[in-house]
């Protein structure tokens, strides 16, 4: 190859690319050196939006507490207070909590990220719960009752088969351990039944007692393990919507074990405020409204009519129902906001699926003209005193949202109007999506890790950074002097993106492991600038000119980079599929690095040769031969 068509020139649109790049990764890096405050987040219970009484409210009610606000930011949805301390922080939220029962007052950590970066979207990287403290749950579902849930299911949908199939029965029942227990009359029927049973219901096992003349059906062993696997990952669902929706933190919902949820909500640190997020799920069911007696008369007398129950509504006002419920949330399969084409006023679109649905049907057409009640069903966690200890108790709440006649039988959808605003029909809507636990969840174990904790692995981590790249810095700036620093700078440049490129990133969340990931980058950065460094070294002792030397050594090592960093890369991908929690937050973190790395080693570092050799050619290459 001849010398004289050699030019180590970067071409201008390349130094555009590298400076917008370099422009963005530093602004979108630069959130991370503000740091966070302890912060007071008050949103409406009813979505509506931030008002100016509120901001008045609050103003009043901390300056009677003496206690010092920072700054205080709102939106259209949420009011937001920073403070100096966690002391005046926790003092607050013990301050507003009596005047502002109406609202949710969330403690977390608020990022100090100006204005200006703000608009541009940038924000600073997500801490783990070991970076930022916050609250630890290990939560239990109750197995038994997502199988107790699912025959009773079943058992609504036999009811309706076998008066389809006018087979009679004397009683049916879910008995815990057993399944579905069905009592016949007769032999014929108890066949018939069996044979219905195995044609309409292949997840069922039946059994038949003929001395009894009773029919036992459970569920199979694959159905059951079916029912399991989609229970938990239901519940892990269903966690991750209300805890990412609510915003108090980027929680991370991980299943255990088979009826195990690990739950990690960095920042938080008010664990009442945690409990209620995780537990505060809902659903519904739809009942027949007893139109026969005066609802008023019947809460003033104590005595409710039998075969019925006694609800409220959102106002307070009473409603009776008749006890059997003709849909339950467990069929309720998406929930979305619509809008009333005559009205315009936002309303709810509920569908259904599953056995339950043939005797909703039914019975909304054989009670058209009738009212029907939608009950929202909401459960929480609250800590109590028993027996001298406290306690997670679990407290489940039951309103009627809504009261509508029925115009006309329904089938797999309905909706539910008189809601209010859009922003409480879209509440309702992911509460119902989010909240439809298959089974209840019991806390079996509960941390809390102080943000000091947190505060000393940052540090250490960013000393164990810090360490790293100044000794790498040292070494490779004397070992190859001049390209040892535009090395070394483009570890700095390394470094920045990968920041940068995790700020923006939405799941991405930073963890301990997630810096040994970066420590581990800032030693394997290096590699690919030694491999080019020595490639050149090596064509200069062969007498080749230095324009040859550096083109022929970016060359012939850019394939032997790629190889080694793609394989790294797979391992990666690997590490991050399987692996969870600590595992996840490394392979993240080096799959990033990767890419940044040899993007910086051999675009940018090559242009900075360029810039500095490609115009002078006979300049003396400082590469420490």
């Amino acid at each position: 190859m001849s010398t004289s068509i050699i030019k180590n020139h970067t071409p201008r649109w390349l130094w555009g690319l590298i400076l917008v790049l370099f422009v963005l990764a530093v602004i979108y890096a630069l959130p991370n050196l503000y740091g966070e405050s302890p912060a007071v987040q008050i949103s409406s219970k009813d979505g509506s939006a931030v008002t100016f009484g509120l901001v008045d409210q609050v103003t009043a009610l901390l300056n009677a507490a003496k206690i010092p606000v920072k700054t205080a930011t709102a939106d259209a949805n949420n009011l937001t207070l920073r403070f100096n301390n966690t002391d005046d922080q926790m003092a607050a939220e013990e301050a507003l909590k009596p005047g502002l029962t109406n609202y949710i007052l969330a403690v977390n950590l608020s990022p100090n990220t100006p204005k200006w970066l703000s608009s541009l979207g940038a924000a600073p990287m997500k801490l783990g719960l070991d970076l930022q403290g916050g609250m630890y749950f290990l939560l239990d579902l109750d197995m038994q009752a997502v199988i107790q849930n699912r025959l009773q299911n079943d058992a609504t949908g036999l009811m309706n088969d076998l008066r389809v199939a006018d087979i009679h029965y004397t009683n049916i029942n879910v008995v815990t351990g057993e399944g579905i227990v069905i009592g016949f009359a007769n032999s014929s029927d108890l066949q018939n039944a069996q044979t219905l049973i195995a044609k309409n219901d292949p997840d069922l096992n039946a059994t038949v007692d003929a001395k009894s003349l009773s029919l036992t059906a459970d569920l199979s062993a694959p159905a059951l393990k079916v029912l399991q696997d989609n229970a938990v990952d239901q519940t892990l669902q269903v966690m991750r919507n209300r805890v990412n929706e609510l915003g108090v933190a980027e929680a991370s919902v991980a299943k255990q074990s088979d009826n195990r949820i690990v739950i990690e909500l960095p920042g938080v640190q008010d664990a009442t405020q945690a409990q209620s997020i995780i537990g505060g799920t809902a659903t519904l069911k739809a009942m027949m409204v007893n139109d026969t007696v005066n609802a008023t008369q019947v809460a003033a007398s104590g005595v409710t009519p039998p075969g019925s129950s006694l609800y409220q509504d959102q106002n307070g006002n009473p409603v009776v129902v008749y006890n059997p419920v003709i849909i339950t949330g467990n069929a309720i399969s998406d929930a979305s906001v619509g809008y009333d084409q005559q009205t315009g006023a936002p309303i709810v679109q509920v569908s259904l699926t599953g056995p339950e649905v043939n005797y909703f049907s039914q019975v909304t057409g054989q009670n058209v003209g009738h009212p029907m009640a939608i009950v929202l069903v909401q459960s929480s966690f609250d800590q109590e005193e028993v027996n001298g200890k406290v306690q997670t108790v679990t407290h489940t709440t039951q309103t009627v949202i809504n009261v509508a006649t029925i115009q006309s039988q329904l089938g797999n959808r309905f909706q539910i109007t008189g809601i209010g605003n859009a922003r409480a029909a879209q509440n309702l809507a992911l509460s119902i999506r989010a909240g439809a636990l298959p089974a209840p969840v019991q806390i079996a174990e509960e941390k809390q890790i102080g943000p000091s904790l947190g505060i000393q692995n940052i540090k250490m981590g960013a000393l164990s950074v810090a360490v790293a790249l100044g000794l790498i810095l040292i070494f490779i700036a004397l070992y190859y002097r001049v390209f040892g620093l535009i090395a070394g700078l483009c570890l700095l440049l390394n470094l920045i993106f990968i920041v940068a490129v995790m700020s923006l990133l939405p799941g991405a969340t930073l963890t301990l492991p997630g810096i040994a990931g970066i420590v581990l980058n800032v030693g394997m950065a290096i590699d690919a600038n030694v491999l080019i460094f020595e490639r050149i070294r090596e064509e200069l002792r062969k007498g080749s000119s230095n324009m040859l030397a550096i083109h022929t050594g970016y060359e012939r090592a850019f394939g032997t980079i790629v190889d080694a960093n793609v394989t790294t890369f797979i391992v990666a991908i690997i590490l991050f599929a399987i692996g969870t929690g600590a595992v996840k937050g490394f392979a993240v973190t080096l799959m990033i690095g990767i890419v940044t790395s040899v993007f910086c080693a051999v675009v940018i570092g090559r242009a900075m040769v360029n810039w500095l050799y490609g115009q002078h050619p006979q300049r003396q290459l400082s590469i420490g031969i």
